[in-house]
């Protein structure tokens, strides 16, 4: 019988190695994917440190909610393009999403070989499905199924270790690994400082093998 972390540890590294990991965040128009649009999107690609952040136009300006808007700061009249800053800034999604793609075929790899980190990952990438679905554009949505979620992630470790933590937010994680957040509820802040503790997490990881 071959038993042992030696013969595990073979065939992982070598499926892992075609597969590009790219962190990501969202900021949305509220919590339910059906009703509710991304106004903000950022991609970070960890095999080149390159980090790409979109504005949207939300699809369904109706269901636009206040509370949302008041977590990450964007306004209501900049998004419904009232302001000369909203015009500038905001684009219109089916744009937006070519763009995405083409930036993320930079990487010469399957779709299927793109793996989404993100802290309640589930979140964004059921998000980010909707978008892609609402822009009439599913078939070419450019990630698989596979992510890896922080806050689980870190979850399992206390289970691992046999002792938890009081919360299991980005900004505990952040302080737990003294990793700054320039801007809390920012698309583009929240992506690099998830990636940071990310990074920290698998350094833990790789102390056990």
């Amino acid at each position: 019988m071959i038993s042992g972390v030696g013969w595990l540890s073979y065939p992982l590294r070598k499926t892992m190695h075609n597969y590009v990991f790219y962190g990501i965040d969202t900021e949305t128009t509220g919590l339910d994917p059906v009703k509710n649009d991304i106004i903000e999107l950022s991609i970070y690609r960890l095999s080149d440190d390159v980090q790409r952040t979109w504005f949207l136009k939300p699809i369904n300006f109706d269901n636009i909610e206040i509370a949302a808007l008041r977590v990450n700061h964007h306004k209501l009249e900049d998004l419904r393009g009232q302001t000369q800053y909203g015009r500038d800034t905001y684009q219109d999604p089916k744009q937006a999403i070519v763009e995405i793609e083409n930036w993320l075929f930079e990487d010469n790899v399957d779709t299927a070989n793109r793996c989404l980190i993100g802290h309640n990952a589930g979140f964004d990438k059921a998000m980010m499905e909707s978008l892609w679905f609402k822009c009439q554009a599913s078939d070419s949505f450019p990630f698989g199924r596979r992510f890896i979620d922080t806050m689980v992630l870190e979850l399992a470790m206390d289970y691992a270790g046999g002792e938890y933590a009081e919360g299991y937010s980005l900004n505990n994680l952040a302080k737990k690994y003294s990793v700054k957040n320039e801007r809390a509820h920012s698309a583009a802040a929240d992506t690099k400082c998830m990636v940071e503790v990310f990074r920290k997490q698998a350094n833990c990881l790789k102390r056990l093998f």
